[in-house]
């Protein structure tokens, strides 16, 4: 197969995801690393001051490595890097050694769960190297106990020694056989509402543990395991520093729930243990020190870090703090303390990203989860701390007004649902994802200001799909989720200036009761509100309101007046029965405004040609596969493209199932659809761009860009033929890891826009 030299670069958001640590070496100067919750690890490379994705060679198919929980480095050999990554609901993980700072690896298996997304992913160090013999490994797993590696991952052993499986951190006083581990307490727990131990302590290189001091817990007692939980530690040459908080329900899987992932936590601590020298070294009576001891009751604490340039240097941070997180720092091991960050009001931030500002928030600071914080051990008024949107940093942590700023540049990690490429007006790219909720590029080389919010600048969140007009694509539908805070409320969105504003449409309450009781549910916040579809006119507007992640027939609805008022849209099979527990989902014809069609569960497929308000099945003529078709968010693996030019064309990606063109006539009412390539290959997004330089979009043919494997090689390709050949458009190392979305772009050849759900938004294009 042809390989064709592309190059790829991201439309930069910049962050945009929860980074959930940081990773230095005490040897080598300008060595930092992150891991993300679901965006693999980067390098920053202090040399061009950006962030250095080192997961790009991931791919689709073996996606373990963008889920690390757990990063590593030796300090003899500091070129060595250590990753565990896994994904959910497997009973193993992934080890990948690299001895070159992360640009290559030898990767091999863990024989536990692992998944860096799941609850505990704000906690750590959960991997280190033994500072006496550096070929050996531990490890502290999320919810299958201690693991130890004495041949740098190659293989593992589980130590039967530690009494707990749930852990949270594992760490080494310095040169010694001194090891400690944080646990989460639920192997052990003292009953159904109290957790066991967190921190237990090894006198003799891990072969015996025995419990170590901590606080006694002073949280409310009403909770599922409450009690302390161990969550960051930090070790200078006199103490050894831990965070604690409790978790705090409500939360999803609540017996993991030792971070932030909680939802809440309460009753944070911050302990130091003495580190005596006598004829041996030990530990001694931990010591309360958290600012405002003897507890924090409404909030947890979760990064922490010494610096060894500065004695007595310590810097901590809350997590989940109600009304706004705070930094503290230490110039006396943790005895007194000074707040140098809460909120909008000590401190101060300086926004370069514009999404981030206050004013697209609600005025409220983005700043949240942070959950580390690490000082440069070679510069002290160097500090990084992590979010759930990206890193800060600050250049001056020792000066009396401490200022931080968000350095997310090349750091992209975010989940995108859909992208689209409109074929006219100033926007480029239109890209729809989570959290963020969307952004319409104008400058593919730019942040956005801010793109999808209300007109008071308040951002809607999760969008799941747009539509737009192809005859006048100023007008753009889009599906979002209201915000966290409830500035603003899901439903559809409508704007008439191709996303420079939007207009939040009247809720269709009344219609039935099925249907009041999803939208009510929709008004709250961060819940899907489904797929929308729009003729080429503007005018008739479908929208499948969602339960969940599925759509239903009996709960898709049309109207005729740009959303002004809806109706119910009924759906008929082949003998004239109306069906509406069935799914549906529906798509409009690019050129005919009457027409819109609808997709089903197994492969049905269904007409409307009055504007909406009625659906007919069609028989798929030439279909052999049972395709679904009716998911959205991110277990929508089937990518459908309707061609812009032609009436009732239209192509669509199933995975395994195949590549497939679809040829409706509205005259004969008759569908036909065409393989378009030999069984066994896989294809999973696809999108469509321009035939050759000189082609017009609105006239001819399609050139076919899509994700998948042909003939057992995975990658990207391009078509000229409708799929009689592919030319492949990528390298080993430019992968991306989960791709969701593929569109080819229709004014410019040859480039194509890939929607990642770890790599951010990306373009690609030939190589000059």
């Amino acid at each position: 197969m042809k390989q064709i030299p592309y190059i790829y670069k991201n439309c930069p958001i910049p962050g945009g995801g929860y980074v959930t640590g940081f990773l230095t070496n005490q040897k080598q100067k300008d060595l930092l690393y992150i891991r993300t919750d679901i965006g693999g690890s980067y390098r920053f490379d202090a040399d061009k001051q950006c962030w250095k994705s080192l997961s790009d060679h991931v791919t689709q198919k073996e996606r373990e490595e963008t889920y690390p929980i757990a990063l590593a480095t030796a300090d003899k050999h500091p070129e060595r890097l250590y990753i565990i990554s896994g994904l959910a609901r497997q009973d193993t993980g992934k080890v990948s050694v690299s001895r070159d700072f992360g640009e290559t690896f030898e990767t091999g298996g863990f024989p536990a769960r692992v998944h860096g997304n799941y609850p505990g992913r704000g906690s750590g160090y959960r991997l280190i190297v033994d500072r006496r013999e550096e070929e050996h490994l531990l490890f502290a797993s999320q919810m299958d106990g201690l693991w130890e590696s004495f041949d740098e991952g190659k293989t593992w052993r589980k130590n039967t020694a530690m009494p707990e499986d749930y852990l949270t951190l594992v760490g080494q006083v310095e040169d010694t056989d001194i090891f400690f581990v944080g646990t989460a307490g639920v192997t052990t727990k003292e009953s159904e509402k109290r957790c066991g131990h967190s921190m237990y302590v090894s006198y003799d290189g891990g072969l015996h543990f025995e419990k170590l001091w901590q606080p006694d817990y002073s949280g409310p007692e009403d909770l599922y395991l409450a009690g302390l939980v161990a969550q960051r530690y930090a070790v200078d040459g006199r103490y050894i520093y831990v965070t604690f908080s409790c978790r705090c329900e409500p939360g999803y899987m609540p017996d993991l729930g030792y971070s932030c992932d909680a939802g809440k936590v309460t009753d944070g601590h911050v302990v130091r243990y003495p580190i005596l020298r006598g004829e041996s070294v030990t530990l001694g009576q931990g010591e309360e020190i958290a600012p405002g001891a003897p507890a924090f009751l409404h909030l947890g604490f979760g990064g922490i870090d010494v610096c060894p340039r500065v004695p007595g240097l310590v810097i901590c941070s809350t997590i989940r703090k109600s009304k706004g997180e705070s930094i503290y720092r230490s110039l006396d091991y943790g005895t007194t303390w000074t707040e140098i960050l809460h909120d909008l009001d000590v401190g101060k931030v300086v926004l370069r990203t514009a999404y981030m500002k206050p004013e697209y928030n609600s005025n409220h600071s983005m700043v949240h989860w942070i959950s580390d914080f690490k000082i440069n051990p070679f510069d002290a008024n160097e500090g990084w701390f992590n979010t759930g949107s990206g890193v800060f940093r600050t250049n001056n942590l020792l000066a009396d007004r401490v200022e931080f700023t968000d350095w997310c540049d090349g750091l992209e990690e975010t989940v995108h649902l859909n992208v689209y490429a409109p074929p006219k007006g100033r926007v480029k790219l239109i890209d729809i994802l989570g959290d963020l909720g969307g952004f319409a590029f104008t400058d593919l080389d730019k942040p956005c200001e801010n793109s999808f919010a209300d007109g008071d600048g308040n951002r809607y969140v999760t969008c799941i799909n747009a539509d737009f007009s192809d005859e006048d694509p100023n007008l753009v539908v889009v599906t979002p989720r209201g915000n966290w805070t409830g500035m603003t409320l899901g439903g559809l969105i409508l704007s008439k200036d191709q996303c420079g504003t939007f207009t939040r449409l009247p809720m269709p309450f009344g219609i039935s009761e099925k249907l009041d009781m999803l939208l009510h549910k929709i008004e709250t916040p961060n819940v899907n509100s489904g797929w929308v579809s729009m003729s080429p006119d503007g005018q008739n507007i479908v929208w499948n309101v969602a339960m969940g992640i599925r759509l239903f027939a009996d709960t898709t609805i049309v109207s005729h007046d740009q959303g002004e008022h809806f109706s119910l849209v009924a759906v008929y099979d082949s003998e004239g029965n109306r069906k509406e527990e069935i799914g549906f989902k529906v798509f409009s014809d690019r050129m005919d405004s009457t027409v819109f069609y609808g997709f089903g569960e197994h492969s049905d497929f269904y007409v409307s040609t009055d504007c909406g308000d009625t659906f007919h099945q069609v028989k798929l003529e030439g279909m052999d596969e049972d395709i679904l078709f009716t998911l959205i968010d991110c277990p929508n693996r089937t990518e459908v493209r309707f061609e812009t030019g032609k009436t009732g064309v239209a192509y669509f990606a199933a995975g395994e199932k195949g590549l497939w063109k679809l040829i409706y006539s509205k005259e004969a009412n008759r569908a036909t659809v065409r393989r378009l390539s030999p069984k066994g290959n896989v294809f999973s997004h696809l999108g469509l761009g321009l035939l050759s330089k000189d082609s017009d979009y609105y006239k001819d043919n399609k050139a076919l860009y899509v994700s998948g494997e042909i003939r057992g090689e995975y990658g990207f390709f391009r078509s000229f033929d409708d799929g009689e050949s592919f030319e492949r458009i990528n390298n080993e190392k430019q992968m991306f890891g989960d791709i969701n979305s593929i569109d080819g772009d229709c004014r410019v050849f040859g480039r194509f826009f890939i929607g990642t759900g770890s790599r951010g938004v990306l373009y690609g294009q030939e190589a000059e």
